[in-house]
């Protein structure tokens, strides 16, 4: 597959050569990469696992100094995924550009040494192709991949989950990132999208090196890239440490990915390297979370996020002029010691122990935003337009909830104790939960273990209806930016956190080889001896997921097809009452609407005029309301 540069890549070419004379905050030395972008919907992306030796996270010093003045002019060992053929990225991988509704064929060839996976986090994918762990790719395999991207406007990301091995090779540099684009976007064409100049990814991680072996010959240390479980002091932004970009003085959407292994993460944007009054923070607009477009903007002054998650924020720079300066700040001094990740000494856990803080990341910046020129024939966003992005019809309210599940997050007994989910760690033969395909859920994540946790739950989004603190407050979902479609949350102690979900799609038989994962997104819990702090589900339309359902609703089913669909839209089902059937794209816009006549059998719905994409097609009759997918092409 060729790696492509149309005319926004050209742009950035010219953007990255323009030299302006910038007072910089002394240590911000390295200009982000910016992976480049393949399109999945050209061709089949072809991508190599391998191992490089000479990787500098701080190539604009001459030494590769990041330990106190320690020369590494070799660099270091890491992992990345490339384009097949390629090697120009020695860390991280290319940005995947997936199309709604569309095929998207993969083929993911492991040239490493060891085993691993590579699994899309975020992605409605069948089970047998989730890469998780029970999809391994041996050294010298290649493992295909093809499915039809189900998912809206987004950001996710890739990286491995091999069980026991996934914190170390995601430490080691295996992570990229994923753009889900639709066809007929208004919201995203209103924002800044000039990938790379004005919509740049931000891929977040920490870094500790070790000292490792000694040449005998200079005798002198070899270091390498820390994957031991421990502290992690450096910042690393798509790979290099002490980073910046050259950005225009307009609107700028930066695609956040909280990619630490480990790490909470506060952020704010500031003109100011040091000021740590919250108040004198710079306004910015959250635009998505996890899963897409948020109900709406939401104004914010900072935003904490767990390993994992992903944010798209909007920051107004049209009151700058070229040479400015601002920061996206770490504001790791705002974190309350139960986050990993803060500077503050971790609290006593429930049934002995510590855990939580005293790990900080370096630096009062996570990034520094340098003001420079348009570059030639660029084309500014300088209004962020108002929008509304309403639920998709399922997650509206919580009409038709089938069951309710709770999740604790729990502290095992004494100092050594591991963190478990139900008190019980993973095994990769156990199916600790059976869902049925096409059930509404709501799930209650309870986290009694004294320690803030990232949850994260494979295959579907979710709404999260409310969160109470340990007092019984309910908190305020804007506030936290939260009010949007997640697959990640940062659980605090002795919240409780209410979601809900629509698990359609994909249904496999009964079988733990079959499963989807629910974990915490801090790895080294994950990957914890003796299982981890993860369990699995499995999404099934076998028999056993009828029981209770009457023979009337059985022979109630609807059932749409063909899917995809072109001009014509079957319908099979019964109905003794009139029934609306509306079509209603994913911001919620109802497209076409008929009503048809008590009928039992087929009836054709007409879907001429309509565009590509994914939809969403609701029947109402006084008998209730069923929603279903449907991909137009």
């Amino acid at each position: 597959m060729k790696i492509n540069y149309p005319q926004k890549h050209l742009l950035l070419i010219g953007f990255l050569m323009v030299s302006s004379i910038l007072v910089a905050q002394p240590g911000f030395i390295n200009r982000i990469p910016i992976p480049p972008l393949l399109d999945g919907g050209i061709d089949t992306i072809r991508l190599e696992m391998r191992q490089f030796y000479n990787h500098k996270f701080n190539p604009g010093d001459p030494l590769d100094s990041i330990m106190n003045g320690t020369s590494h002019q070799q660099g270091y060992q890491t992992w990345a995924y490339n384009l097949a053929g390629d090697s120009s990225m020695s860390i991280l991988g290319p940005t995947l550009l997936w199309h709604t509704g569309n095929p998207t064929k993969i083929q993911v060839t492991n040239l490493l040494t060891q085993p691993t996976t590579t699994h899309w986090h975020g992605a409605e994918v069948p089970a047998y192709l989730d890469g998780g762990p029970h999809q391994p790719i041996a050294p010298g395999e290649t493992w295909n991949v093809n499915f039809t991207n189900l998912d809206s406007a987004s950001t996710m990301w890739y990286h491995p989950h091999y069980h026991n091995n996934t914190y170390p090779q995601v430490q080691l540099g295996l992570s990229g990132m994923i753009v889900s684009a639709q066809p007929v976007d208004a919201i995203n064409h209103s924002l800044p999208h000039t990938y790379g100049i004005d919509d740049i990814p931000v891929i977040i991680g920490d870094l500790s090196i070790k000292r490792d072996t000694i040449d005998f010959t200079t005798n002198a240390f070899i270091y390498a890239v820390d994957t031991t479980k421990s502290k992690h002091p450096y910042n690393i932004v798509n790979g290099v440490t002490n980073p910046y970009m050259e950005v225009p003085a307009h609107l700028v959407r930066l695609r956040i990915l909280n990619g630490s292994t480990r790490k909470g993460m506060q952020f704010g944007v500031s003109a100011s390297y040091t000021d740590t009054i919250m108040s004198h923070m710079d306004d910015f607009v959250l635009v998505a979370t996890d899963g897409g477009y948020t109900l709406k903007p939401d104004t914010l002054k900072t935003l904490v996020t767990g390993p994992g998650a992903r944010a798209e924020i909007i920051l107004d720079l049209t009151d700058k002029h070229v040479g400015d300066i601002v920061y996206l700040r770490n504001l790791k001094e705002f974190m309350p010691n139960f986050i990993v990740g803060s500077p503050y000494s971790p609290p006593p856990l429930p049934g002995g122990g510590g855990g939580g803080g005293k790990d900080p990341t370096s630096g009062n910046a996570f990034l520094e935003l340098r003001i420079v020129a348009d570059p030639v024939g660029y084309t500014p966003v300088d209004h962020l337009v108002d929008f509304v992005s309403p639920w998709v019809p399922n997650l509206q309210d919580t009409m038709g909830v089938t069951r309710h599940r709770t999740k604790l997050l729990v502290k095992m007994p004494g100092d050594g104790g591991g963190f478990t989910i139900d008190g019980t760690t993973y095994n990769m033969m156990t199916i600790n939960d059976t869902v049925c395909v096409g059930a509404k859920e709501i799930w209650t994540i309870h986290n009694i273990s004294g320690v803030a946790h990232p949850f994260h739950i494979h295959k579907i989004f979710f709404r999260i209806l409310d969160i109470t603190d340990s007092t019984g407050t309910r908190l305020n979902l804007d506030s936290l930016g939260l009010n949007g479609p997640k697959d990640d949350i940062l659980v605090h102690p002795y919240w409780k956190v209410r979601f809900m979900a629509v698990f359609d799609d994909y249904p496999s038989p009964v079988d733990y080889k079959l499963t989807y994962m629910y974990h915490c997104h801090i790895l080294t819990h994950e990957d914890s001896e003796g299982g981890g702090m993860m369990h699995q589900f499995v999404v099934t339309d076998e028999e056993s997921c009828n029981i209770g359902i009457d023979e009337e609703n059985e022979s109630n089913e609807v059932v749409l097809f063909p899917n995809p669909a072109r001009d014509e839209l079957r319908l099979k089902g019964k109905s003794l009452n009139p029934v609306v059937v509306r079509i209603i794209n994913l911001q919620g816009q109802i497209l076409s609407e008929q009503t048809l006549p008590a009928f039992s059998g087929i009836v054709p719905i007409d879907i001429k005029g309509l565009s590509r994409g994914l939809f969403i097609v609701q029947w109402n009759s006084v008998e209730g309301m069923i929603t279903k997918k449907v991909i137009i092409q």
